[in-house]
């Protein structure tokens, strides 16, 4: 299966990679097909409506606002033109999780999400076209990542 846009979709492969090898498996967006090869990626759309959801799970010590300020940094160097819009607590579960959303060349958005979990760093990547409305499934599959209860 080709999917029409590849370069960008390399770059978010390439940018959670390492992460998603080290990711459990999550609940997909609902109706998004998996992305070939990608253990925890799922895409919808084609072409330039072309959207791409992304989970990872990986080992961390540090604290939300260690996270957030991690997650910023790594987007804005992975991502030539990158810029941050906003950064601010997750609207489903204050507190427990944050967002940051990036415009990224190509007139993409990419929403960053995050949050801690028992030691583990929770990440979800959220990329559409800037002109696409946020998708009620990503949404809702970011909300379920992001806002578990813990264990």
């Amino acid at each position: 299966m080709r999917i029409a846009g590849l370069p960008l979709l390399g770059l978010a492969l390439l940018a959670l990679g390492p992460l998603a090898a080290c990711s459990a498996a999550s609940p997909q967006p609902a109706g998004w097909e998996p992305i070939p090869g990608a253990k925890s990626g799922w895409t919808t759309g084609t072409g330039a409506s072309t959207q791409i959801y992304l989970y990872a799970k990986r080992s961390f010590g540090g604290t939300l606002q260690d996270l957030a300020s991690q997650e910023t940094i790594n987007v804005l160097l992975r991502y030539h033109g990158a810029r941050l819009l906003r950064s601010e607590p997750f609207g489903p579960c204050p507190g427990a999780a944050g967002v940051a959303t990036f415009t990224l060349e190509g007139a993409r958005i990419l929403e960053r999400g995050f949050s801690v979990q028992n030691g583990q760093a929770v990440e979800v990547s959220y990329l559409r076209p800037a002109a696409a409305p946020p998708d009620a499934a990503a949404a809702a599959a970011m909300k379920g990542a992001l806002c578990a209860a813990p264990l």
